[in-house]
């Protein structure tokens, strides 16, 4: 196996190549700002970092996305409630900004945000067709088998890896996937993803690379060492045999695998021992915490980011919160926390209401169902495990939003087939997402 050293190049060579098929088609360009954001170009070579490549590659992918067309329309508060309920979260962000106790710490999640906005945009601007949703899925799938190589790599080679006293953990070195928890946690929300592409895609070479994707995908969630990581991946399973039509079907197919695995490995059945009440106490106290600085008086929250400093001077405890929800609540207080919560029940909302007239047009084969299928079921799963971790500012919820749109856009073209698509269709588009 190549080291990840040697085959680093080509997220340079796969950034320039997909700024260049930007140009005629914006969703390229879009995948290619998530290769220069994920990848860390700009830590690598130090020549992105020069020229502000971030901030560059921003600003002409939202220009390229806005003389598309309709960018500014599918803005709108009425285009669908996603929409709204992102933007107004954004308003309690800056709100509870406004008093954080500390500003400077503060301005880094709302600075590291702003990219997960620009993100936001240009794919809510970007993918128009069937096609656009495929090369992003793909594009932002591919992008996570090669963050996930470098980690699978040190976990077969045996080579580096994080001491801890009950072992090793293998994670990359900088990066998203350089804590032991936010490895587990990519790697549980991007193998929903990859298994309803399996079962949705017909062309048995794209079956293929889509299950060797599965394996490194399971092989870096092993090596992390995670114990969430572990009750993720068995949730993930629960909710495939819980959605199927053909029960005893799924557990055949994943729960034997699953039991395979853990009996075979070694590394994975020992993290699975580790699991037990005193560690899913200790991720529940955060949520308590978050409770606790919202009794104190921080009705708005003690500001984004600010969550270990208060709870610090609340409880003597200057962890973040290993809990999603005490995060919300502590950094946003009582708005944030609602206006999130809607964020998320909309985003199931659009995902279910475009399976749903899928089944109606008899397409329920069709590579739209399992991706929505795939998407939902990662969001899930995600959610799941963030009672034991953070990540409230993370790109990938507002990836989900915007990609959630983009579906149910999708569908009512599917669904509009006598080729009146611009204003009706838009219309359509609106009441699906609240039926």
């Amino acid at each position: 196996m190549p080291s990840p050293n040697d085959i680093r190049l080509i997220t340079v060579v796969a950034f320039v190549v997909l700024i260049g098929l930007g140009l005629k088609r914006p969703v390229w360009a879009v995948v290619a700002y998530i290769i220069l954001v994920y990848c860390k170009l700009s830590f690598y070579y130090p020549a992105f970092y020069a020229i502000s490549a971030e901030l560059v590659f921003a600003l002409f992918i939202l220009g390229r996305v806005f003389l598309s067309g309709d960018a500014l329309q599918k803005l709108s508060f009425n285009y669908n409630p996603v929409n709204k309920y992102l933007f107004i979260f954004v308003l309690c962000l800056f709100l509870s900004f406004s008093i954080a106790w500390d500003y400077q710490y503060s301005w880094l999640k709302i600075y590291g945000f702003i990219k997960t906005l620009i993100i936001y945009v240009a794919l809510l601007g970007s993918v128009r067709t069937e096609k656009d949703l495929t090369i992003l899925i793909m594009g932002y799938l591919t992008v996570f088998v090669y963050l996930a190589y470098e980690p699978t790599y040190y976990f077969l080679s045996g080579a580096g890896g994080s001491q801890q006293i009950y072992g090793t953990n293998y994670i990359a070195e900088v990066g998203l996937l350089s804590g032991h928890v936010a490895l587990a946690n990519n790697m549980n929300q991007m193998i929903p993803i990859g298994y309803y592409l399996f079962l949705g895609i017909k062309k048995r070479a794209l079956k293929i690379i889509l299950l060797m994707t599965l394996v490194v995908f399971i092989i870096a969630l092993i090596g992390s060492g995670s114990r969430g990581g572990v009750a993720g991946f068995m949730f993930f399973g629960l909710m495939v045999v819980y959605l199927s039509k053909k029960r005893a079907k799924s557990i055949a197919f994943v729960g034997l695998p699953l039991l395979l695995l853990l009996l075979t490995s070694g590394h994975l059945s020992s993290t699975s021992s580790r699991i037990d009440f005193d560690s899913f106490w200790g991720r529940f106290i955060g949520l308590t915490h978050g409770i606790g600085m919202l009794r104190k008086g921080n009705i708005l929250g003690v500001g984004p980011g600010c969550y270990p400093l208060a709870r610090g001077e609340y409880f003597s405890y200057t962890m973040e919160s290993h809990n999603i929800y005490g995060q919300v609540i502590g950094d946003l207080g009582i708005p944030g926390t609602i206006v999130w919560s809607l964020f998320m029940f909309h985003i199931f909302k659009n995902l279910i209401a475009a399976k749903r007239k899928l089944e109606e047009l008899g397409m329920h084969n069709h590579l739209l169902f399992f991706i929505s299928q795939g998407i939902m079921v990662s969001l899930l799963v995600r959610l799941f495990i963030s009672f034991g971790s953070h990540g409230l500012y993370y790109s990938y919820y507002y990836i989900v939003a915007a990609v959630s749109i983009a579906i149910l856009k999708i569908v009512a073209s599917e669904e509009n087939l006598d080729g009146t698509r611009d204003s009706g269709n838009e219309g359509r588009l609106h009441s699906l997402s609240k039926n």
